[in-house]
């Protein structure tokens, strides 16, 4: 076999969601500049908040063979916003991945792997959404084989530099909630008072 060849892909300073490159060249440090979001902002901007399976990840050329996008299947535990019933299934599609030799990478993009579960905020739809935040909206669970109790881990940071948004200091809660895990049920919890706190 060949050696496998790489191609990156820059991301603007935006919040990606699905189908959305960037227009500005990435740093010299491989990152992607991306705004700073803490809960709040990510339940503000989400159309869906779900805790998901991941049944399946693939990676697959787009029509005109020029970039690659990497679909994602969810299947649904639990719906927080947006209306998902438990078992249905979400579709995330997001730039990058690896089609036979090839990879294209997109800095700062959520990584998905079948058979975890994670804490999602999606924008779209059902049949196409993508990751709020790049891989700040997507948090990855783990269960505590003794209690059976899950917790929600901290979003990756990796590839990614956040911007902190405008009027508002890093050295609030965006920075304090990178800190450590949390349970599951203080997760749902804090999304649950945000969303009643919603106009």
């Amino acid at each position: 076999m060949g050696k496998q060849r790489s191609k990156f892909i820059p991301i603007s300073f935006a919040v990606v969601v699905a189908f959305a490159f960037a227009s500005l060249v990435a740093s010299a440090s491989h990152a992607s500049l991306v705004l700073a979001l803490d809960t709040t902002e990510l339940t503000k901007r989400a159309d869906h908040i779900a805790v998901a399976d991941v049944l399946s990840v693939q990676s697959a050329w787009d029509q005109s063979h020029k970039k690659i996008f990497t679909t994602i299947e969810l299947s649904v535990v639990e719906s927080w916003k947006g209306g998902a019933k438990p078992a249905s299934h979400i579709t995330v599609v997001q730039p990058g991945g690896t089609v036979g030799d090839i990879s294209m990478t997109v800095f700062g993009m959520s990584q998905f792997s079948p058979g975890e579960r994670a804490l999602v905020f999606l924008r779209g739809t059902t049949g196409a959404a993508g990751v709020v935040g790049m891989a700040q909206g997507k948090r990855p669970m783990t269960r505590d084989a003794a209690s059976g109790q899950w917790t929600v881990g901290v979003a990756s940071s990796a590839g990614m530099e956040r911007v902190p948004l405008k009027g508002k200091a890093t050295t609030t809660s965006t920075t304090a909630e990178v800190q450590g895990p949390r349970s599951l049920d203080d997760m749902r919890g804090q999304v649950q008072q945000i969303l009643k706190a919603q106009p």
